[in-house]
C-alpha cells in the first residue's frame, strides 16, 4: 500500500511500522506473515479473523475482527485461533417438538449465572441478554438479537461455564423455523421446480448467446 504515513504498532509480539490506514490483516501481510489460518471472506462475514487488542494508553483488552479494526499508533494486537466449543448432534426433522429439547441438546445453558463475560461479540449483540431470554424460553426474544452473529465463537471463549452461545443460538433459529408455517409462495415455487415445471425455459436460456441473454433479462417479466 503506497502510504508515506506510518505508525508503529505491536503485531503478534513484534513492534513494527505499517502504513496508517491498513486493517490488521493487512498489516500482516504488508509485514510478510504469510496469513492463511484465521483468514476468510474479508469482509465480516465469516468471523474467521477475531483478534485481541489493546489501544495505546487503553486499559482493558477489547475484540473485534482483524479485516475490520484499522492500525493505529500504540496498537498492540494478536491475531486468537479457533476456540474449541461443544457442538450438539441432532436430526431437527426428526424432532416434533425441537425448542422442547432443548434442555436435553443444549443442557449447559441453564447453567449460565448471568456473568456477561460472553459480552465482547464484534458485532455488538448482548450475547448474556440472548442466553437469558433462552433460558426464560422467551424464544423470538432471542432470535431477534442475533440476527447478525457470525458464529466467531468469541463469546464461547469467556463463558465460565463452557457454554457456546453462538451454537444454542443457532439451534433456537433453526428449531423457531422449523416450527413456523412454511411460507406459501416459497412452497410453490419449490413445487414447480420439483415438476420440473422450467426444464424447457432454462434449455431454451442455455442456447442463448450473450445478445439473447441481454434482451430476456431486460424483457419485463410475463412480456
Amino acid at each position: 500500500m503506497n502510504n508515506s504515513k506510518t505508525v508503529t504498532i505491536e503485531l503478534e509480539g513484534r513492534k513494527i511500522r505499517v502504513p496508517e490506514g491498513l486493517t490488521v490483516i493487512e498489516a500482516l501481510w504488508d509485514t510478510g506473515h504469510d496469513v492463511k489460518r484465521g483468514v476468510g471472506c474479508l469482509s465480516g462475514l465469516c468471523g474467521a479473523c477475531t483478534v485481541a487488542y489493546l489501544e495505546k494508553e487503553g486499559r482493558k483488552v477489547k475484540f473485534g475482527l482483524g479485516c475490520h479494526k484499522v492500525v493505529e499508533d500504540g496498537l498492540n494486537v494478536i491475531m486468537l485461533p479457533y476456540f474449541p466449543a461443544r457442538l450438539a448432534r441432532y436430526l431437527l426433522e426428526s424432532m416434533e417438538n425441537p425448542l422442547m429439547q432443548l434442555a436435553e441438546i443444549y443442557p449447559e445453558l441453564y447453567t449460565c449465572n448471568d456473568c456477561k463475560a460472553c459480552n465482547i461479540c464484534p458485532e455488538w449483540i448482548n450475547v448474556a441478554g440472548v442466553m437469558k431470554a433462552a433460558k426464560d424460553a422467551d424464544y423470538e426474544t432471542a432470535t431477534g438479537h442475533i440476527m447478525d452473529c457470525i458464529m466467531c465463537g468469541l463469546c464461547a471463549s469467556r463463558c465460565p461455564k463452557g457454554i457456546a452461545p453462538q451454537h444454542v443460538a443457532l439451534f433456537i433459529q433453526r428449531a423457531l423455523a422449523k416450527e413456523r408455517a412454511f411460507p406459501p409462495n416459497l412452497q410453490k415455487r419449490l413445487d414447480q421446480l420439483g415438476s420440473h415445471q422450467f426444464t424447457a425455459e432454462w434449455d431454451s436460456i442455455a442456447t442463448m448467446g450473450d445478445e439473447e441473454l441481454e434482451v430476456k433479462c431486460r424483457r419485463p417479466e410475463g412480456a
